[in-house]
């Protein structure tokens, strides 16, 4: 009677540690209070109406014949997928705002219009409103793959921060949000496409996003040795079970169902080795491969467009969302995802993402991966801590964000974890 005592103490024990694991490194803390989460929610809704008015106002004047132009470069100087491309070419708009001009892209590599397809024009001026009052300060031509402004600075590792003069006092990781949140304001037809797709389940999924080929096998690999296309492996390919693990550390008041948008052909087959029986999986519909532009460069095409578009508004919606933020695929719903959620989202990257995209010490208030503590720079949005220095305080804030040191934190593959202490606030 004794050892079946033990037995079952123990047993009852494990499933509780287990428990906690799943909801928090640490629960029992003070929550911020409603009226806190209330506050911030409408600080941050506040700035992202204030910042998007002043993105399309800037971009759609009553006259396009006399406006001063920004002719924006879609050229690139490499095989670029969709997330590179929108890094660089988002850059315009806030080049745009600082000189006070109106943006309009130029036809240099058409398949980048064919990438923004599925979303709003950028602005109601077009090609044709360069060729009227063709003066040399009215049209100013810029190359955002050449900027000035990707010069490295000594406060974070990565490309040179760009953000608005008049918004630069909220952050870079802030203002990257805004600028694609902006650039990819789907149509109605891409709206209803979605819907028609999914329902209104894509507002209570769990989403996996699972990069793979040339991103982590490198284009030989891909498109083969005689291939034009160059392109290095940029990341390491996670493995599914991290994902599951991952997901594991966020409280179990989940959806069931479980999106996972890739462009692995093989991913049904890692997906039925999941023994989890809580979940339920979509039908996964993996990416066709892309198919380059004449010069190997573009690595986009008309027919992929739409389906891109779904998948990237689909992560955005992801509760939480599970990915990888070296994918710049995975980078663009992350920041639509943080401007819809008020910046308050459950999310988790298992790697640091790469140098092009804000890093991850710029949501707060920096000392951490690089980045300057309390510089311009910083957003000062979420606490951040690594899982051994979990202070109490972390659940206080409004976000809190959970950086693993070492492989042998956290006990699985994620590099980072952002919960929002504010969700049911």
């Amino acid at each position: 009677m004794v050892k079946l005592f033990v037995s079952s103490l123990w047993v009852a024990l494990h499933f509780f540690l287990s428990f906690l694991t799943r909801v928090r490194p640490v629960i029992g803390l003070q929550y911020p209070s409603k009226s806190s989460c209330v506050v911030k929610r409408e600080k941050y809704s506040s700035w992202t109406e204030q910042a998007q008015k002043s993105l399309y106002a800037e971009n759609h004047p009553l006259d396009c014949m006399n406006v001063p132009i920004l002719l924006c470069s879609t050229q690139v100087k490499k095989f670029q997928g969709t997330g590179s491309r929108l890094f660089f070419l988002g850059r315009c708009l806030t080049e745009g705002l600082n000189s006070k001009r109106v943006v309009v892209l130029s036809n240099e590599l058409l398949s980048t219009h064919d990438m923004l397809s599925p979303f709003e024009s950028w602005s109601n001026c077009t090609l044709k409103d360069t060729q009227s009052n063709t003066s040399r300060s009215r049209i100013k031509f810029y190359y955002p793959m050449d900027s000035t402004s990707l010069i490295k600075s000594v406060e974070m590792p990565a490309v040179g921060a760009l953000y608005p003069r008049e918004f630069e006092v909220r952050g870079y990781w802030w203002w990257k949000a805004q600028e694609i949140t902006y650039a990819l304001r789907p149509k109605i037809e891409t709206t209803e496409a979605m819907k028609n797709k999914f329902g209104t389940s894509f507002e209570d999924m769990i989403v996996f996003q699972v990069r793979r080929t040339d991103k982590t096998l490198g284009c030989t690999s891909v498109y083969g040795k005689k291939s034009a296309i160059k392109c290095k492996s940029e990341a390491h390919a996670p493995e599914f079970v991290n994902y599951i693990d991952a997901l594991n550390k966020f409280e179990k008041n989940l959806s069931k169902h479980i999106l996972v948008v890739t462009d692995d052909v093989h991913i049904k087959q890692e997906i039925s080795q999941v023994k989890e029986n809580f979940y339920e999986f979509l039908e996964p519909e993996p990416a066709p491969k892309r198919i380059p532009d004449k010069q190997g460069k573009g690595g986009i095409y008309k027919a992929r467009a739409l389906k891109d578009a779904i998948d990237i508004l689909s992560m955005s919606y992801g509760n939480p969302l599970i990915f990888t933020y070296s994918s710049g695929f995975g980078a663009l719903a992350l920041q639509i995802k943080q401007t819809r959620e008020n910046f308050c989202s459950d999310w988790s990257s298992l790697d640091w993402g790469k140098r092009e995209w804000p890093p991850i010490g710029t949501i707060s208030e920096g000392g951490v991966r690089g980045v300057k503590k309390d510089t311009k720079l910083t957003s000062k949005i979420c606490g951040v801590s690594g899982w051994g220095t979990y202070p109490a305080e972390s659940e206080s804030n409004y976000c809190s964000v959970i950086l693993k040191k070492s492989s042998k934190e956290g006990g699985d593959g994620a590099a980072i974890f952002a919960f929002c202490n504010c969700k049911s606030r």
